[in-house]
């Protein structure tokens, strides 16, 4: 099947990537809403032989097996290509200034629709590929094969050098995921998996309330070690300040009068929230307050 360049440029850009299978059901959700009415029913003829072209709600997994792969890509193609040929004949010009007369609805919205289905599938595929791999499907067998096959090989050329460290980067990605692990090796690497999710959600919120927690205040007596920082800084910085005094007046209680903003004369209150850290790490020439907030920041949550 011959296809233009513009529709051959637009297929390759759906190849799944690397983090493809992860948050699929997310994904598949979105792209399920984006699949148009004519397409759900130009695929109405094969959906019972065919759980790959049924689109509508999540994909059905119990189903779907390896044979239905490329014939569910191979019709979609053909669709494609007849849906952007068709798409490409409604850009019409003005005959004014010889300009596209388009608005943002013809194109991405089109375009997403167009691409939907196909890309649903790569995702589909992608996903099995990465917890289901069969026999009919062994690409991580296939690569352990063809790895043992350049491994026995003696000084191998550039090309096949290359071919080796791009089999070699593959299967490490995957057995880093767990893919080639059963019974209970999968099961213990599954419990470390989640384990380390939660100590990494744990750990970046103590670095959250570390970064909220740190302050800095510059008093006006000390506006020498603030010279020669530009106005910008010192006005985030002294505004800082006043917002922390008036976070600090409880309600109910008498408000006392708060000074006024005064960025050339402070006081100043300096955070570790980048807009505040990184001018104070630019501009700063007191060298030991540069010291404080970077050790500050270095030593967060530890």
């Amino acid at each position: 099947m011959k296809i233009k360049a513009s529709a051959v440029f637009f297929i390759a850009s759906l190849a799944p990537s690397p983090n493809s299978t992860r948050a699929f059901s997310s994904r598949a959700s979105r792209r399920v809403a984006a699949t148009s009415l004519s397409n759900r029913l130009l695929m109405s003829s094969t959906v019972s032989a065919n759980p790959l072209l049924e689109q509508e709600g999540l994909p059905k997994f119990e189903s779907i097996e390896p044979k239905h792969l490329t014939p569910a890509v191979e019709e979609l193609l053909q669709k494609l290509e007849q849906d952007f040929a068709s798409l490409e004949t409604t850009f019409t010009k003005d005959g004014s200034d010889n300009e596209l007369n388009l608005d943002y609805d013809q194109v991405l919205p089109a375009v997403e629709r167009i691409q939907a289905p196909l890309g649903y599938i790569w995702g589909v595929a992608a996903h099995l590929n990465g917890v289901k791999n069969g026999d009919e499907l062994p690409l991580y067998d296939a690569l352990e094969a063809i790895e043992k096959k350049t491994a026995v090989a003696s000084d191998p050329p550039f090309v096949l050098q290359q071919k080796k460290r791009a089999i070699d980067n593959s299967l490490r990605g995957m057995r880093l995921g767990g893919v080639g692990l059963e019974g209970a090796e999968k099961e213990r690497f599954n419990e470390i998996k989640l384990r380390l999710a939660a100590l990494s959600t744990n750990f970046s919120n103590n670095v959250l309330d570390a970064t909220k927690a740190f302050s800095l205040s510059v008093q006006t007596e000390d506006a020498y070690k603030l010279e020669g920082v530009p106005d910008s800084a010192k006005a985030q910085w002294a505004n800082s300040h006043l917002q922390f005094l008036k976070s600090q007046q409880k309600k109910g209680e008498e408000v006392a009068e708060l000074p006024e903003m005064n960025p050339q004369k402070g006081p100043w209150r300096i955070t570790l929230d980048m807009p505040s850290y990184l001018p104070a790490l630019q501009h700063i020439p007191d060298r030991e307050l540069r010291k404080e907030v970077y050790m500050a920041n270095l030593q967060r949550a530890s």
